[in-house]
């Protein structure tokens, strides 16, 4: 796992990522942010304690885990599966918990939900409000 904002086009903190209610209604969001700097690949997805967000890229074949389905959260809502080979990451922290994702994990992308709720990024090793 790396830290997202060391990669070309990463949002800046306080950047607006979606509506928390686009996420509410669908489970799982996936977007490009774009700061001048080229396309950003996010994932937000609905956890049980508030939504979580990783860059949106498989670490084993960098493509996107929504390149063959947006279908990636787990029934029980815990778990991201990659589309392309069904690696699992956990949604509370990003690291790997089923098949190839064992011993790796996903960029985490810190974020918050403002008053107006709008998904923010936050700073980093700050817990999701």
């Amino acid at each position: 796992m790396g830290d997202f904002r060391d990669l070309p086009g990463a949002p800046p903190t306080g950047a607006a990522l979606a509506e928390a209610a686009r996420l509410d209604a669908a489970g799982v969001l996936a977007l490009d942010i774009d700061n001048g700097d080229g396309a950003f690949p996010v994932l937000l997805v609905k956890g049980a304690a508030g939504p979580a967000a990783f860059v949106n890229l498989c670490p084993h074949r960098d493509l996107p885990l929504t390149y063959r389905s947006n279908a990636v959260l787990s029934a029980d809502g815990t778990l991201v599966r990659c589309s392309n080979h069904d690696a699992a990451f956990r949604i509370t922290d990003g690291s790997g918990a089923d098949g190839l994702a064992h011993g790796c994990a996903l960029d985490v992308i810190p974020v918050t939900v403002d008053a107006d709720g709008i998904i923010r990024v936050d700073a980093p090793g700050r817990t999701s409000a």
